[in-house]
């Protein structure tokens, strides 16, 4: 639990100002991209095929798809990773919030998958193409052309820019959990207008306590201890922002903007220790327990 009160204090103090919230994002990308230069990717992978499986399912990864990340973080992981699988030609919209991006991080990450892949009989040539334009791209500018794709910032958050009935599939994987509450339900409702009739949002969400990231010897789900204003004051931050809505919150979302729900996965873990706070009475045991969410939607015909 030291741990966990430790990082809650630290995030607390990078979150007073400006300065300390620009002084977090400076340290977390000299300091980090080191570290994801050595990272391994097999979560990474483990991610993306299942991104690319919930793709091929639903018919997205066809010729001329329309693709948006949205939360692109450091690497452009998931939408490139997805881009990779697209039989034919497709244009890729990359947005987040702030430009996190580290191109040595990237390349060496993709250049991980590329080894993989040179043992792997079934990948294809345009598939190998598309892999070697990644690591081959002096800079982000460059990757952007090869690939047709696009980047935008906007540090409101806001996803009003992007034109109505315009994309095949808006995908993200752990972002969701980051945008505000009282933001959420605008943006889900943005995703439903720039989507194709028939496209699709494909998203997993980390409904897990981030603060338990630190500490594994706290439960993954330890902030239900705790009501819902004491949780805010002792340990909500600014720079790993955290709303802590639960699966049925998403998915009353979803569908309040128009949605249907095609499928729902969820990562689960033991509560049985934990006296839950009775703030959080108002949710299924299923919904306590969830850690990860993975949700298909469609936007109607």
């Amino acid at each position: 639990m030291i741990r966990y009160l430790a990082a809650a204090v630290a995030l607390k103090i990078f979150s007073l100002n400006s300065l300390t919230r620009s002084g977090y994002r400076r340290l977390g990308n000299r300091f980090g991209q080191k570290k994801r230069r050595q990272q391994s990717i097999d979560k990474y992978v483990e991610r993306g095929d299942l991104l690319v499986e919930l793709a091929r399912k639903y018919g997205v990864l066809k010729d001329g798809a329309a693709l948006v990340e949205l939360g692109t973080g450091w690497i452009h992981w998931f939408g490139l990773y997805l881009a990779l699988h697209v039989e034919g030609e497709v244009s890729l919209e990359l947005y987040d919030v702030w430009d996190n991006r580290q191109l040595d991080a990237l390349k060496s990450s993709f250049g991980k998958l590329a080894a993989r892949w040179e043992k792997d009989t079934g990948i294809t040539t345009m598939q190998h193409e598309r892999l070697t334009s990644i690591l081959m791209a002096d800079s982000f500018e460059e990757l952007y052309r090869r690939l047709n794709a696009s980047y935008t910032i906007e540090s409101n958050g806001s996803l009003a820019a992007y034109p109505g009935d315009s994309y095949d599939a808006i995908v993200s994987f752990h972002v969701m959990e980051h945008i505000s509450s009282s933001f959420i339900e605008q943006s889900i409702g943005d995703m439903y207008r720039m989507l194709k009739p028939g496209g699709y949002c494909i998203h997993q969400i980390g409904i897990d306590d981030h603060l338990a990231h630190y500490d594994s010897k706290v439960s993954k789900k330890n902030y239900l201890c705790y009501s819902f204003s004491r949780r805010k004051y002792l340990f909500e931050n600014v720079v790993q922002y955290h709303n802590v809505l639960q699966g049925a919150d998403y998915q009353s979302f979803f569908i309040n903007a128009g949605f249907d729900i095609l499928e729902v996965d969820r990562e689960l873990c033991d509560i049985s220790g934990l006296i839950v706070h009775e703030d959080w009475s108002g949710y299924s045991r299923e919904d306590q327990e969830t850690t990860i969410l993975t949700i298909v939607c469609r936007k109607l015909l």
